[in-house]
């Protein structure tokens, strides 16, 4: 266990020193007060607020780096790790919970979201141990003190970091109800009334959400409208990962042959033995798709809490040497991840670096995507140019970041040029890309 633990450190920590990108600077800003008072952030977020609250305790003992606003991710990797080797064991013996553990330990998409300060990898890591722990009581006929108090513990913890973990608890209960575990479904149904508290904020997210369905159909898609693609995506990003390669054909060939690998080991499952690993993957699935039909809820990274059933699952397979080369193709994904700045987080600290030492206006489709510009305190003024445009500066620097959802007629670049701006320059920085404006003599008529 302890290698394994190593092992899942050593992969993650030195991606705890990136740029944070939009939401985490967001996140940052939130918790360093610069948003006013965290309750009030915490009710308007689209999630259940007790990441906000883990990570308000943690910084003021930390600070606010980067590695700082990382580390509880990085931390909720590990317990990952850890609970998903002790269910492997549960459910079979050590050396499956040996090879689930190198399967965790090297997957690329819980690599990545394990350095990232949000709350996916944190909820994650509740869910797998809410599992640990009911699978622990159900293989007794009745449940032990410690283990109840922990299951409640985690549950309740899962329950209060994300709407989609809802989901998934549920169906523990559902399934505990069938099977007549009353002592355990108790604690579930316990766990699930601490939410009478949150019962407003879910209600004002609930209207949100339909209401950017219905007027920003656009930007609904984006933070997690269903299709095909995206329910096709969740199980794509699972085994490769957030890397993609340039031609679309090698792209597609990686995946027919992943899938083609994975359906292989799987048939070398046992499936009806483990209808909680079921239930805990396909459930979730299929309900955060039906509940996506009226509100945009559905991203493969809100469902990063299937990885560890999906992974045990695979560990459970009678053809375990194929598991091997899933582990030798994770790392080689992990490596192409690593060797490849295009895949990282936005770069937005090499970017307002280079800020600091011109002269001169930035503008941006919209100042609602500026809290990487605060957090790494840009010096320099900055406006929206779709609505102002500035006259005396000689320079603009145009970061085009979202343009094409909060701007999607290019108003700000007409107005660059209707008022005698021509670019004159580009730069690329992973995820963002900056144009260069400079005044003309003789403004455009």
């Amino acid at each position: 266990m302890v290698w394994l633990l190593a092992l899942t450190f050593i992969l993650r920590f030195p991606l705890l020193f990136q740029s944070l990108w939009l939401d985490e600077s967001i996140e940052a800003l939130a918790l360093m007060g610069r948003m006013g008072p965290l309750i009030k952030y915490a009710l308007a977020d689209f999630q259940p607020p007790v990441y906000h609250f883990i990570l308000w305790g943690w910084t003021r003992l930390a600070g606010f780096s980067e590695v700082a606003l990382r580390f509880p991710s990085l931390l909720a990797g590990l317990g990952v790790t850890f609970f998903t080797v002790k269910l492997a064991e549960l459910l079979k013996n050590k050396r499956t919970g040996l090879l689930a553990g190198l399967l965790v330990a090297t997957n690329p998409l819980l690599i990545y979201y394990s350095a990232e300060g949000r709350t996916y990898m944190m909820t994650a890591f509740f869910v797998t141990a809410s599992f640990y722990y009911l699978m622990k009581m159900l293989n007794s006929v009745r449940a032990s003190r410690g283990s109840s108090l922990f299951y409640w513990l985690v549950t309740t913890l899962a329950l209060w970091s994300s709407y989609l973990a809802w989901i998934v608890i549920g169906l523990q209960f559902l399934y505990l109800v069938q099977k007549k575990r009353w002592d355990i479904a108790r604690l579930t149904f316990l766990a699930f009334l601490t939410l009478l508290l949150w019962l407003p904020s879910l209600m004002r997210s609930l209207n949100l959400g339909l209401s950017t369905a219905t007027n920003s159909p656009e930007w609904a898609r984006v933070v997690g409208g269903l299709s095909i693609k995206a329910v096709a995506l969740t199980w794509v990003k699972l085994a490769l990962g957030r890397i993609s390669f340039v031609s679309k054909y090698l792209y597609a060939a990686v995946v027919v042959l992943l899938l083609a690998l994975h359906s292989m080991i799987i048939k070398g499952v046992r499936t009806r033995q483990h209808p909680l690993l079921l239930i805990w993957l396909f459930g979730s699935v299929a309900l955060a798709a039906l509940v996506a039909l009226f509100v945009p809820v559905y991203s493969y990274f809100r469902l990063l809490f299937i990885v560890p059933s999906y992974l045990l699952l695979l560990s459970l397979t009678r053809y375990s040497r194929l598991l091997y080369l899933v582990v030798a193709l994770q790392l080689v994904f992990v490596g192409i991840y690593y060797l490849s700045p295009r895949f990282h987080h936005e770069d937005w600290r090499t970017l307002t670096n280079y800020l600091h030492e011109q002269s001169g206006i930035v503008a941006m489709p919209s100042l609602a995507q500026s809290a990487p510009l605060q957090y790494y305190n840009l010096a320099l003024t900055l406006v929206e140019v779709k609505k102002v445009v500035p006259m005396e500066e000689s320079t603009v620097f145009y970061i085009k970041y979202a343009e094409d959802l909060f701007d999607v007629s290019q108003t700000g670049q007409a107005n660059l040029t209707e008022s005698g701006y021509t670019r004159v320059d580009s730069m690329t920085y992973p995820g963002i890309q900056l144009d260069i404006y400079t005044k003309n003599s003789i403004p455009n008529d």
